[in-house]
């Protein structure tokens, strides 16, 4: 189970210079249940989480309200959160299988047990 940010990951990586894969990537895994090999979604979560590091400030500043908006760090801090725990469980599976829940497609193979779940709010 993930932190609610996580629904937000795809926000993440449209803030971030990353590739358009990417952004489709975690466009899908927050809008659609799913199942993808634990290496890609190590490989996709490490890119974003560098990426997030990396350009902290410059995503700062897009979050932020006003100036004296304290929000953006704890939202950036919630996506590494969600990423790390994402990288964690992905490291334990040969693949890993994501629920969205109110996604009109919940119905997706759990044969691997739905890892990871992500709730709609």
């Amino acid at each position: 189970m993930l932190p609610n940010w996580a629904q937000l990951l795809d926000l993440a990586a449209r803030l971030c210079p990353v590739s358009e894969d990417l952004r489709h990537w975690f466009s899908r895994l927050t809008n659609a249940s799913g199942v993808d090999d634990s290496r890609v979604v190590i490989a996709q979560c490490g890119i974003l989480r560098a990426n997030i590091e990396q350009h902290r400030e410059i995503i700062s500043v897009e979050l932020m309200r006003n100036r004296y908006d304290s929000q953006p760090s704890q939202i950036l801090k919630s996506w590494v959160y969600a990423l790390d725990t994402m990288m964690q469980v992905a490291q334990t599976r040969k693949t890993c299988s994501w629920i969205v829940e109110g996604a009109e497609d919940e119905g997706v193979d759990e044969s691997d047990g739905g890892d990871i779940t992500l709730r709609r709010v």
